[in-house]
């Protein structure tokens, strides 16, 4: 992490990591003016039958040991849901966002088991990466042909330390290799840091004066977000003893925030492009800051692909065993990764 993003764990552990798109994808630069629709209602995975408003009769486990047993809450609602209960959402849905704390590996298990499933059943579906910049995606291609080894994939795009010291291998790795083993497609989604530092400092218009083959590697929004997730964006980098009021404050989150909303903007064109190649399925992965209460990378999806139908996961490094109400419509789905049997042995460290 970088500068005061280190105060919140959900967002990015470097300013310059995310997923990309395979040449195909970036060269599909029409899809900003194809999709960029709004004013259609959001699909809800949980409203098709009247049976969804009771309780599903999951039953929580004693001890949870596995993602798939881990406690699990409609966030709506706060009624208790089971694994099958997910796989339902995610496999009606287009895309699934699962939000993750980078260094709690619960979070990256769920984000392996949600797509290995998904690929299983729809063949040729797309995990999506934050972690992955689009420039890097010929090394992605490179490495799913069996170009590149697994080291030197990782050394290539320096990535080995990306959520700490060797996460990478544990945490990312296993869904790129799904893929590899599945016939899956992965995707390089975010834009690069030189471009997002850029558009802070010197604003879009800069950006989108650059050369075609760079403007490929980088979306720009039309319009800033204005709601909630600006308004979130704005508390969590207030510094102590600085108020929302002031004027030369708010300026200088604002100038970071134009740079967090290129990454969510690339990001969720990248999203968009590939289910416009026709991608069965994709999940995408990112910290949950860009995935929380409907954040700015959902945001980004659904005005490049407005008929997508979307479901969002997020995963609290917590243990729970009813929906808290500071959870309460984080996600369609919110999901507790520390298991209740452990709740005292962790909150005692």
């Amino acid at each position: 992490m970088h500068g005061d993003y280190a105060r919140v764990r959900c967002m990015h552990r470097r300013f310059a990591n995310t997923c990309t798109l395979s040449i195909g994808f970036l060269q599909l630069s029409a899809v900003g003016g194809v999709f960029l629709i709004s004013g259609c209602a959001a699909w809800q995975p949980f409203s098709d039958r009247s049976t969804l408003a009771e309780s599903s009769g999951a039953v929580l486990p004693i001890a949870p040991f596995s993602p798939r047993d881990l406690n699990m809450f409609e966030g709506a609602t706060g009624r208790t849901l089971a694994w099958a209960d997910l796989m339902a959402a995610a496999s009606a849905a287009d895309v699934t966002f699962i939000g993750e704390r980078h260094d709690d590996p619960v979070g990256h298990q769920v984000q392996l088991a949600v797509y290995e499933e998904l690929l299983a059943g729809y063949a040729g579906s797309a995990v999506s990466l934050e972690h992955l910049e689009r420039n890097e995606q010929p090394l992605v291609t490179q490495y799913l042909a069996g170009g590149l080894t697994a080291d030197e994939f990782i050394d290539q795009t320096k990535s080995r330390n990306w959520a700490g010291k060797d996460s990478w291998v544990p945490y990312f790795q296993p869904m790129i290799d799904a893929a590899k083993v599945g016939g899956g497609v992965v995707i390089a989604a975010n834009a690069p840091r030189s471009y997002v530092s850029r558009a802070g400092k010197e604003g879009y218009d800069e950006l989108r004066a650059l050369p075609p083959d760079e403007q490929l590697l980088f979306d720009a929004p039309v319009t800033i977000d204005s709601g909630r997730y600006r308004d979130r964006f704005r508390n969590i980098m207030l510094q102590e003893g600085e108020s929302i009021d002031d004027d030369e404050v708010i300026a200088r989150i604002d100038q970071r925030f134009h740079g967090q909303q290129v990454w969510d903007e690339t990001m969720g064109r990248s999203v968009a492009r590939a289910l416009a190649q026709g991608t069965p399925k994709v999940v995408h992965c990112a910290g949950c800051f860009h995935i929380e209460y409907e954040g700015g990378t959902v945001l980004a999806l659904r005005r490049a692909a407005p008929k997508a139908r979307v479901l969002t996961i997020t995963v609290i490094d917590a243990a729970s065993d009813r929906l808290r109400e500071s959870e309460r419509d984080a996600a369609h789905i919110v999901i507790y990764g520390i298991p209740v049997s452990r709740r005292e042995e962790v909150e005692t460290k």
